[in-house]
Order: structure tokens, then C-alpha cells, then sequence
């Protein structure tokens, strides 16, 4: 432990694999807390090439890693970017800040894992802290076991939970540690100290892998089984049980909406069936992905229904400030609604025809804010600025207040006055009955 600290403190230096945003990020703690970085690009972004010239991260990045578009700067002087893969393992401690399996699935670990047996001689001591999880025993079967084999080296699951550097740089989370033995343990709470992190543990990194899925597909059944709730008992206000429910549970990011998107949280459903030997006890896990997709068709067969020849949809970001489609269940709307034969019009602040065309090419572009509603149905899908700030008087210039339909996954209209032959239902207002 003391030799462990001894020459973490002699350099300061930490080797970060990966500079995209948990590793960025994680060079931004480490510089505040006067520590130097070895970075190591491992997806060939061209990281020290933009870096130098005060191009990275660029929009896109910004817009996918802030909610407000403001990304803190690194300081290129403190950090090492290593062409040479070898120079990474003149420090102790290796924080692997990447993703452990590419969008297909595969595992990232198999083929890092060859460098590091080759410089087994250079991590007697080391500690090695993984920031994402994949499958449950992913780490230990595609790393660590190989590894231990000939190394003494100390492993670590600190998996990050942040998704924004809003998140991060309030570090009200924390995270949890595990490690493969006690001695890692320690060395891991040292360094996390040092680094201004708060932390709880478990007994083993399986369990931390477990914990870290289980509790992302918590978070994600949650979120699906309220929406089921407002479509079960449409007489019902579901809206205020489902805030009482959200209090008790503590579940803050679930949600009455349409469905459920993002990337994490349905990535981790299919981890928890992917790492169970007897994954046919996952029923409510199954059920609750196949009932998710069914709930946003029921809302496009609704408007179908209402006989509504036009659609316009606010917003296809999951998140009204950030840049994020993974699984938005917008997307899945606006392409079901075209194959219902509805026309659909498209407003995001994120997105400019040309993005929007090849994504979603039978749809159009819309600014509802200078061309008005062009359409019969309107859905206020994501909470941006853009139409938190809507006033009454927006509303009723823009036509908003005349629509045939008006569906609202934000409640951000809620308290605004439409024609009495608009249809209003915030999802879970025990109003569906009227569709």
C-alpha cells in the first residue's frame, strides 16, 4: 500500500486509455487535482492533432457531452499523448476510459489485454480501474484472468455514472468501488480521495458489473412500468401517483413519456440477459422492452385514429438540452407514423434539414417558431429551451392552440389554454380516455 502510494506520488502520472468523454473528463479531475495524464487514443480520432490546435473537442462532442453546450478545457501542457502504446505503462495506476464493448457487442478487452501481458514486468504493483461496464464477469473473463496469470497487479470497477459534464463536475453520485482483492481495494479508496470522488464499495468487481446493470435496468423498467400505469388506468391521474412513486423509490430520472430512450439504460437490459445463466427468469426485463415499443406505436395509432393526416413532432432528442437519439422513442414514432400514412414534420434545435433528411428522409423540416403549426397533431417531445420559454401568446400566434391534437411528453404545456375542440393530454394525466 505504501509502496503503491509512494509511486503514484513520486510523478502524479496516471495512464488514461480512451480521450473520449469519460476519459476527457477524467483528465479534467485529474489536472484539478495536480495530477499529469499519459493519454492514449484508442480509436484513432486524431485526439493529439486536434488537441494542439484547440479543436477538440468539437460541436458535436460538445453538444453530446453538456446540456448547456460548455465543455471545460484541458490543459495540453499536463498531459502526455503517447503515439507509442509502450509509453503508457510508465505510471502505476490505468484508468481504462472506454467503452468495453463496441456498439456490435464485441469485446474491447480481448485485444487491449495482449499489450498489457507483454508489459507484465512494468505492473508489478499497478492498480487497473475500469470506468464502463459491460456483461456481468465480462471484465474478469475477457482481462483480468488473463492478466492475473502473470502479474501481481491490483484491479479496480469504479464505473462512471455521469453522462454530462454538468453531472461530473458536481460529483454528487459518486461511484462505487470494487476490486479483486482487499489490498486493490485500498490503493482504489486512496487514489479516489486524492482525487475528490466520493464512494461507497462492494465485495467483488462481478458484483459491482451486477449492481451497475441491475440498477440501470431498474431505472429503465421503472420508467416503462409507469407509462404501462397511465395506459392501464387512463381514468386515473397517474401523474401525481407516479410522483409520490418516483419520491419513495428515489428514482429521479424516471418519467411518465411516450417511452423509454437513451443509451445506457436499454444497453443494460440486454447485459442482465446476456450475463444470466438462466436468463428465461427475466421476464419482466423481456416483457417491459416489447411493452416499451408498443406504448409509442399506441400513440401514433391514436392520432391514426383521430383521423389526423399530419403530425408535427418538438424535439427527437432524448433529452431536451443534449444532443442524444440513442432509442429515441421520437424516431420510432415519426417512422411508424409514416407508416401509417401520416405526414410528419419535424422541429429540433439539434438537427438542420440536411441531418434530418438522411436520418429520417420521408420526413420534413419544420421551425415552428417562423413557420407556425403546419399540422393537425402536435407532440412536445423533448423539454428544450426552445419550447420551455413558449409563452400563451407563442402559442396562439403559432396556431398551437387550434390543434386537432395536442400531446405533451413534458407537461411544458400543461398549464396553457387551447380551443375547446383541441385535444390536450399530458402522458398520465388520466386524460387518454378523450383519444
Amino acid at each position: 500500500m505504501d509502496t503503491y502510494k509512494e509511486a503514484l506520488l513520486k510523478h502524479k502520472l496516471v495512464s488514461v486509455w480512451g480521450i473520449g468523454y469519460l476519459g476527457y473528463t477524467e483528465v479534467i479531475r485529474l489536472q484539478s487535482r495536480g495530477f499529469r495524464a499519459n493519454v492514449f487514443d484508442c480509436t484513432g480520432a486524431r485526439f493529439k492533432e486536434k488537441i494542439l490546435k484547440n479543436e477538440y473537442p468539437d460541436k458535436e462532442q460538445i453538444h453530446s457531452w453538456s446540456e448547456r453546450g460548455n465543455v471545460q478545457k484541458i490543459d495540453p501542457t499536463r498531459i502526455i499523448i503517447s503515439d507509442d502504446i509502450h509509453s503508457m505503462f510508465n505510471s502505476n495506476t490505468h484508468v481504462m476510459s472506454f467503452p468495453v464493448c463496441d456498439r456490435a457487442g464485441r469485446s474491447r478487452l480481448k485485444p487491449l489485454v495482449n499489450h498489457f501481458v507483454k508489459h507484465k514486468d512494468k505492473l508489478a504493483g499497478s492498480l487497473i480501474i475500469f470506468q464502463s461496464v459491460g456483461t456481468p464477469g465480462m471484465i474478469g473473463r475477457d482481462f483480468i484472468d488473463r492478466l492475473e496469470e502473470v502479474s501481481d497487479c491490483g484491479f479496480v470497477a469504479a464505473f462512471r455514472n455521469d453522462w454530462t459534464i454538468e453531472e461530473f463536475l458536481s460529483g454528487d453520485k459518486g461511484i462505487v468501488l470494487a476490486a479483486n482483492n482487499e489490498e486493490s481495494l485500498e490503493k482504489a479508496k486512496l487514489f479516489y480521495d486524492m482525487v475528490g470522488i466520493r464512494f461507497k464499495t462492494l465485495s467483488s468487481i462481478k458484483e459491482a458489473e451486477l449492481y451497475e446493470n441491475a440498477r440501470n435496468s431498474f431505472q429503465y423498467i421503472t420508467t416503462v412500468y409507469i407509462n404501462q400505469m397511465a395506459l392501464a388506468y387512463h381514468d386515473t391521474d397517474v401523474r401525481t401517483i407516479s410522483e409520490y412513486i418516483i419520491d419513495d423509490v428515489d428514482l429521479r430520472d424516471a418519467h411518465l413519456s411516450i417511452g423509454a430512450g437513451g443509451y445506457k439504460m436499454p444497453l443494460s437490459v440486454q447485459n442482465m440477459i446476456d450475463g444470466s445463466r438462466r436468463p428465461d427468469f427475466l421476464t419482466l426485463v423481456r416483457e417491459a422492452r416489447d411493452t416499451n415499443l408498443s406504448m409509442i406505436l399506441t400513440y401514433a395509432d391514436l392520432v391514426k385514429k383521430e383521423r389526423c393526416a399530419s403530425v408535427t413532432l418538438l424535439g427527437i432528442s432524448v433529452k431536451g438540452n443534449q444532443k442524444n437519439i440513442e432509442i429515441s422513442p421520437s424516431i420510432i414514432l415519426a417512422e411508424y407514423l409514416h407508416k401509417l400514412g401520416v405526414r410528419v414534420y419535424i422541429d429540433d434545435p439539434f438537427f438542420d434539414e440536411m441531418a434530418l433528411n438522411e436520418m429520417l428522409p420521408f420526413c420534413e423540416k419544420t421551425e415552428i417558431v417562423k413557420d407556425g403549426l403546419n399540422s393537425e397533431a402536435l407532440f412536445i417531445m423533448a423539454d428544450h429551451d426552445k419550447y420551455k420559454y413558449m409563452t400563451q401568446t407563442d402559442i396562439d400566434k403559432l396556431g398551437i392552440s387550434n390543434a386537432k391534437i395536442v400531446i405533451d411528453n413534458t407537461t411544458l404545456f400543461k398549464e396553457c389554454r387551447f380551443s375547446p375542440s383541441t385535444i390536450y393530454h399530458a402522458i398520465g394525466d388520466g386524460r387518454l380516455e378523450l383519444l
